[in-house]
């Protein structure tokens, strides 16, 4: 696997303690945290998801996490959310975080992505365990621990998958990234960021080295069979348009 990225801000390590839920409140349930961290990801590419949407990001989650993904229960999980000052439910039926909701947001984001940098480096598994592994270990961490992992992996700024890692000073995005789909034939590229919750998909994009860190090459687009073709460090492999519309690359001329 390629080295996490680097922070240059000296004060980062200090941003890695979990900020405490206002006015003296319990840490939330597991279950609300898996929410959150749906409601975060969306957030991250600017969406504000509907009922139907949350509850379809919500069974992409591991099943290990226990969740009721019914169109109900979900709309039920939100009420509560809503009387917990978490979210809120606009009159266009979208589903918005709070400024606190955003906060534990954060906080949920960070210890994941954390945990799968903690699996795939210091424990040395395969990356597509990776968001699962965390998935069970991120409801657990703690701020000291959380303090000292970052302190363990040099400082990540985003994970293996290549989402920022919050509090890290990482981007929410990176200058000149585009949609695979969207890229230029014949120019190098890297990859940038890759979806997670999909563990075989990610067993193939990891083997041909479609993974954060790694050049490729758009070589053909052949919009009538639905695929494109790429050239990696590997092989040469073909994608289908929904795959490579989920995988962000940037130019290899910005490295």
């Amino acid at each position: 696997m390629p080295r996490p990225r680097q922070s240059t801000a000296a004060t980062t390590t200090a941003a890695s303690a979990r900020t405490p839920p206002p006015n003296g409140s319990e840490r939330l349930s597991p279950v609300t945290e898996n929410y959150l961290l749906s409601l975060y990801k969306m957030w991250e590419v600017a969406e504000s998801p509907t009922l139907t949407q949350l509850t379809e990001a919500l069974r992409q989650l591991p099943p290990t996490e226990g969740l009721g993904t019914s169109v109900p229960s979900v709309a039920g999980m939100l009420r509560r959310m809503e009387k917990q000052g978490l979210v809120a439910v606009g009159s266009d039926k979208r589903i918005r975080m709070t400024d606190r909701g955003k906060q534990e947001g954060e906080n949920i984001a960070r210890r994941h992505r954390l945990a799968e940098w903690l699996v795939v480096r210091l424990l040395g598994m395969e990356l597509h365990q990776a968001h699962i592994e965390a998935h069970q270990l991120e409801h657990g961490m703690s701020s000291a621990l959380v303090t000292r992992l970052v302190e363990q992996l040099d400082n990540p700024t985003h994970s293996p998958f290549g989402w920022p890692i919050p509090g890290s000073g990482a981007a929410s995005a990176t200058p000149g990234a585009v949609t695979l789909d969207n890229a230029a034939s014949g120019a190098p590229y890297v990859v940038d960021r890759v979806p997670e919750e999909n563990s075989e998909l990610l067993r193939f994009l990891d083997g041909a080295r479609l993974v954060p860190g790694c050049r490729m090459t758009l070589l053909e687009v052949m919009p009538y069979l639905g695929v494109l073709r790429v050239e990696t460090g590997v092989d040469q492999v073909s994608i289908g348009y929904d795959v490579a519309k989920q995988i962000v690359v940037r130019p290899a001329e910005a490295e």
